[in-house]
């Protein structure tokens, strides 16, 4: 497991905060997720990037872990509602015809839509276009039967690079493409994820982006909490309230079983309704969500917890009695599932976009055409690897003990 160290306190309210977005920032209405669920992600650099670190999937797949949900992202750097990056060589039409013949072979069951950013560039002046193009491809993704959910795009955030005011101008220009993406969601009864207005833009002393646009792991991290927040999941909690008896308290997201109390060790299993949250990628341990508390210890003994046999933390009985919050084993399983999620992502780029495209499938195929056939030989490998995340996806029963330390 990895060494967790402290970060500044300003970062932890940072942190806590997105843990609880504040209610005004609620969705009116919460987006139903359904067992077996094919789940394409599209828009533009966004949406392509995500898959680098997996966080919006991750949580969607753990929170879910019986629904055997499914994910295929089709992101596009430097894509617009009009498609013209996916067109090759060619024109706008022939990226917009290769998506819809991609939509029709992947049959998915949701959709989430993410344009915007690209083309809020263009201003006021350009958005009657911008209403137009997607209208035009709402129209083309409907027709594959899914349920769609919009998403806006996300503020530009301070930085080092683009004038401060620069950045306030855009993001008054984007703010009008999100309206028109509400706007327009609203009179087609599609859900919003209204990232614009649940992410704020932060200074470039918290940074959480490349230039301002392009989110790092840190950006995907805090942004796929108000993304399960904006989708009107309710927030993960867990915390678990003992007493040194083996009376339990409090069980809440996990379910507690075979508990056995002597004087010097308390035993019990613990099967979680979901894996927990993944760490924040600055490696800060108080950021974890799991809190244990233990009540009745004497305060200046101290007491160890083992989690299957490996030592996890120890603690006086007075900060036992407080809460003590850890990392466990729990936490890695879902470092392991993240990159399976990545793993898999990765196969998949390779199947729908491989690097030589052009020899493979483009105007040079006539040199290296022949060698086409071997690029549906990621399908069992992405197979495979749905079947890794599956298993992981599962919580573990694990078994507690907090054993007195000999003085």
């Amino acid at each position: 497991m990895r060494c967790y160290g402290m970060i500044g306190a300003s970062v932890l309210l940072a942190i806590l905060a997105l843990r609880t977005p504040p209610s005004v920032q609620a969705q009116a209405n919460e987006i139903a997720l359904h067992s077996g669920d094919r789940i394409v992600w599209i828009g533009s650099t966004l949406i392509e990037r995500e898959p680098r670190y997996g966080y919006w999937e991750l949580l969607l797949t753990s929170r879910f872990p019986d629904k055997n949900l499914s994910f295929r992202n089709l992101g596009w750097s430097g894509d617009t509602v009009w498609t013209e990056s996916r067109g090759g060589f060619g024109s706008p039409a022939d990226g917009f015809r290769k998506t819809k013949e991609l939509i029709g072979a992947l049959q998915p069951t949701l959709i989430f839509v993410c344009y915007g950013t690209n083309e809020a560039f263009a201003g006021p002046e350009g958005l009657a276009r911008f209403r137009d193009g997607l209208k035009k491809l709402l129209d083309m993704l409907a027709q594959s039967k899914a349920r769609l959910v919009i998403v806006t795009p996300p503020p530009m955030d301070y930085n080092r690079y683009i004038d401060r005011l620069a950045t306030e101008d855009y993001n008054r220009s984007l703010a009008l493409y999100a309206s028109a993406m509400i706007e327009m969601a609203k009179t087609r009864n599609y859900p919003v994820v209204d990232l614009f207005s649940l992410m704020r833009p932060v200074s470039a002393s918290h940074p959480r982006s490349d230039n301002g646009l392009h989110w790092t792991e840190v950006g995907y991290w805090e942004s796929a909490q108000v993304f399960e927040h904006g989708l009107g999941l309710p927030p993960r909690t867990w915390e678990l309230v003992i007493s040194a008896d083996g009376s339990v308290t409090k069980a809440e997201g996990t379910k507690v079983s075979k508990v056995q109390a002597t004087p010097t060790r308390l035993r019990f299993e613990l099967t979680d309704a979901m894996l927990p949250l993944p760490p924040h990628p600055r490696q800060w341990s108080a950021a974890s969500d799991r809190q244990l508390v233990v009540r009745g210890l004497p305060p200046k003994s101290r007491w160890t917890l083992q989690i299957d046999g490996k030592t996890i933390v120890s603690a006086t009985g007075a900060a036992w009695e407080k809460g003590v919050r850890f990392l466990g084993p729990e936490h890695q399983q879902t470092e392991a599932l993240r990159q399976a999620i990545r793993e898999k992502n990765e196969l998949f780029f390779h199947r729908w976009r491989p690097q030589n495209d052009t020899y493979l499938f483009g105007f040079r195929k006539h040199e290296q055409g022949q060698n086409a056939k071997e690029v549906p030989m990621f399908e069992p490998l992405i197979e495979a690897q749905e079947k890794r995340i599956a298993q992981l996806r599962q919580p573990k029963k694990w078994t507690y003990e907090l054993i007195q330390v000999a003085e």
